[in-house]
């Protein structure tokens, strides 16, 4: 689904460093993304584990525009999508589409991406019929944020009880406790993975939730015009400034350690909560697998 299989694959494009390494959570898998190529590992039915690797330089290695403040959070954005839908599709191929854990896990990304469709409208329609948006324009996002915030938590909360997706949400810790390993420099072992955090500061997760703060300041400083259609529409076309404002604030509070930044990642790992398990030790086994793979020098 959106917030895990974007998750942390927005590490690959927040840090400047050469060994930069984001990733996302696949059916059965864990897909890993370097800089210069992203690697798959999945658990297949017999057990084995099936590895890939394909050659992709993200954006911002190949464009110095892509790595403008603001600008860097749209591509990010839209090279997270573009990987990890690659990986999610080849994911149910190889675990399956037979499997209820497969075929459920995909049912579920695939209604979230719906729903995130009306995440940016409704709330806005929502608000408008409580508070008028011309008069209060400040209540009126506050309402509309925590609309979205409803929204998206009451989703997550309710297909978190089912078992299939429960099982997603462990390969998406397994992807987060490999990355901090590997980040730390240690040997990527399952005792040394297991001894990370499940949680990390520039999860997708987080993001989402730092979409929503911001978003209630931007569109308090906009014009509200009484029109809904065009008050919506103007949501819509500010969502690439509100995301790229999100990917800063994201950027800065994994960077740094004073009370503001602290309190923004203690408000990220709650999101987190809602889109991560502890995993078991076979799922570690596939996310040091996908991480090894990804950073092999070529």
């Amino acid at each position: 689904m959106i917030t895990t299989r974007t998750s942390s694959l927005f590490r690959a494009f927040l840090l400047n460093a050469p060994a930069a390494l984001g990733g996302s959570a696949a059916l059965e898998g864990v897909m890993m993304k370097a800089p210069e190529r992203w690697a798959l590992a999945v658990r297949l039915p017999d057990g084995a584990i099936h590895l890939e690797v394909h050659d992709d330089p993200a954006l911002s290695k190949r464009f110095a525009w892509a790595r403008w403040p603001l600008v860097r959070g749209v591509v990010a954005l839209y090279d997270a999508l573009r990987v990890s839908s690659r990986a999610l599709s080849r994911s149910a191929e190889l675990a399956g589409e037979e499997q209820p854990t497969s075929k459920t896990a995909l049912y579920a990304t695939t209604a979230l991406s719906l729903l995130l469709g009306l995440f940016i409208v409704l709330p806005g329609f929502l608000a408008g019929l409580l508070v008028s948006a011309a008069a209060q324009p400040l209540l009126y996002n506050l309402l509309a944020g925590l609309i979205k915030a409803a929204i998206l938590v009451g989703y997550l909360l309710s297909i978190g009880r089912v078992p299939e997706i429960g099982r997603f949400f462990m390969y998406h810790g397994a992807e987060h406790k490999a990355i901090a390993a590997y980040e730390r420099g240690l040997p990527l072992t399952v005792e040394n993975v297991q001894r990370q955090s499940a949680y990390h500061p520039r999860c997708g997760t987080t993001f989402i939730a730092f979409v929503i703060l911001t978003g209630v300041l931007v569109y308090s400083l906009m014009p509200a015009p009484e029109v809904l259609w065009w008050r919506l529409l103007g949501r819509v076309l500010l969502l690439p400034l509100v995301a790229g404002l999100a990917f800063e604030v994201l950027r800065y509070s994994a960077a740094h350690t004073d009370p503001l930044s602290s309190l923004l990642k203690a408000l990220g790992f709650r999101f987190q909560m809602l889109t991560v398990r502890q995993p078991t030790e076979d799922i570690v086994e596939v996310a040091i697998q996908s991480t090894q793979t990804a950073t092999r020098p070529a």
